[in-house]
């Protein structure tokens, strides 16, 4: 099972936004991407994490515990990356 910072990141914009038109616009993303890579997603760990049957959408209880841990993963990868934000790639 392989899940992408990508898709945690839609997860996470389509949770906040509750849409995932606004999602895709938050990700400079098309909202068919976003779709289908929350569903890939879904499938690949077996969890459902929207109601789409509700507007704005709902999270769902599962959903709930998800988008808190990709939030942290997210977090750390910021950290990981923000020392070398800042310096030159020198690569010779």
């Amino acid at each position: 099972m392989l899940i992408t910072l990508r898709q945690l990141q839609y997860v996470i914009a389509v949770a906040e936004s509750g849409s995932f038109s606004k999602a895709a616009d938050i990700c400079h993303a098309e909202q068919s991407t976003v779709s289908q890579q929350v569903k890939s997603m879904e499938e690949k760990i077996g969890v459902v994490i929207f109601d789409r049957n509700t507007l704005p959408i709902k999270v769902t209880s599962e959903g709930v515990k998800i988008i808190a841990q990709a939030k942290y993963i997210i977090e750390k990868v910021e950290e990981l990356l923000a020392p070398f934000k800042t310096k030159p790639v020198n690569f010779s």
